[in-house]
């Protein structure tokens, strides 16, 4: 069976939902919408800075990815995060907590959101901007050059380096197709999809203008 794509349906609120909502104050789910919201553009942001004493990458072993990859493909299409009776939240970093733990790679008990997590990494020295590798965790923010707001975990990846990522979104977990190496693209030159094109409140950016770094949390 082919991966499940990304619809405008599904890709609705795919980052400005990323967290939810407190039980029992839950809004109404926006009408369909054609692309992601993601927040604002600053069209004056540059790249993100190189970060200072980023190790080799130290991926989790193939058995271990494969094991936190499998978990959040299962969870394609949920909003709760529970895996085998236990329950992780209903935001990003849960899904990832939740993969990782499975994979045998638990977050300490106090990583319970994007930015502790993003935290985490740049305490440990694992975030990059090298190409990606399945299983790695990935942090996007909210608009061009801005902090670490959203997390998600490396499916694949392409031999052009455009990585298929899952993630949740508000309407559940799905995948986003996002290429650092080639971040103001939407396409190669082949056709082939490099970014999803994700909305913001100026217009319409490839998710790669999001991009922050990715890490290796083996």
């Amino acid at each position: 069976m082919s991966p499940r794509r990304l619809t405008p349906f599904a890709l609705a609120t795919l980052l400005s939902a990323c967290a939810s909502a407190p039980r029992g104050a839950r809004p109404e789910l926006p009408p369909p919408a054609r692309e992601i919201r993601a927040g604002v553009r600053d069209p004056g942001a540059g790249p993100v800075p190189p970060l200072p004493g980023a190790q080799a990458a130290r991926p989790l072993d193939p058995d271990a990815a494969h094991r936190a990859i499998e978990t959040a493909r299962g969870l394609l299409g949920q909003r709760e995060i529970a895996i085998a009776g236990s329950r992780f939240g209903d935001d990003c970093a849960a899904l990832v907590r939740a993969a990782l733990a499975q994979a045998g790679a638990p977050l300490p008990s106090g990583v319970t959101s994007p930015e502790s997590l993003h935290r985490l990494a740049r305490e440990r020295g694992l975030l990059r901007r090298a190409a990606p590798l399945p299983g790695d965790v990935i942090f996007l923010a909210d608009r061009p050059g801005g902090v670490a707001v959203h997390v998600g975990l490396v499916e694949s990846v392409s031999e052009d380096g455009t990585a298929l990522v899952l993630h949740r979104t508000g309407r559940g977990v799905a995948r986003l197709r996002v290429n650092a190496a080639h971040p103001w693209k939407l396409k190669g030159d082949d056709g082939r999809l490099l970014n999803d094109p994700l909305v913001t409140g100026a217009g319409r950016l490839p998710a790669g203008r999001l991009f922050v770094a990715w890490a290796s949390l083996g």
